[in-house]
């Protein structure tokens, strides 16, 4: 529990608004460790941190309002959540923010996710930004963009991003 050195220290720290402990405190309700699993408990702590603006509770606690853990499930709720973890540079919830739109079919909105998490070096976001110029969904089509992005999450190790340069470099020859 790193610097807490039992349950009693840790809770009462995230009691007295430590966010440090509140997170780990969460994140122990979450994956029952040291704790009885508490999904409930863990959303408690998640947002007492995340009001304090802890990206990653903002960010964990977004992905419990969208899977309804210990909380119930409100997709408004998540979005403002990953919105506000992404305004702090997490790329995690600019990608999730640029899949809930691509879901809503508001693809500028994704686009706009996708680009700032592709950016911030997001592979899963370089290969679907890759894939948007390559399809011409939502936006023109432009191969030279999606070589651009397929060959940054190539250089990720993402598979099909490989697979997909070798194509296009194959059908400009």
């Amino acid at each position: 529990m790193s610097e807490w050195t039992d349950l009693e220290t840790l809770l009462a720290a995230a009691d007295r608004g430590e966010i440090e402990a509140q997170v780990q405190l969460a994140f122990q309700f979450m994956k029952g460790e040291a704790v009885q699993r508490d999904w409930l408990r863990a959303a408690y702590y998640y947002e007492l941190a995340a009001r304090q603006g802890a990206a990653v509770a903002q960010h964990n606690l977004a992905t419990m309002y969208q899977n309804g853990q210990g909380v119930e499930r409100n997709a408004a709720l998540a979005r403002h959540w990953f919105e506000l973890a992404a305004g702090q540079n997490d790329v995690d919830a600019m990608f999730a923010l640029a899949l809930i739109y691509e879901e809503q079919d508001l693809l500028d909105d994704a686009f706009k996710w996708y680009q700032c998490a592709a950016e911030n070096g997001s592979a899963r976001a370089q290969y679907d930004l890759a894939v948007i110029y390559h399809s011409g969904r939502g936006r023109d089509k432009d191969i030279e963009k999606a070589l651009f992005w397929y060959e940054k999450a190539a250089k990720q190790g993402v598979r099909r991003a490989e697979q997909a340069v070798q194509l296009i470099n194959e059908q400009i020859q």
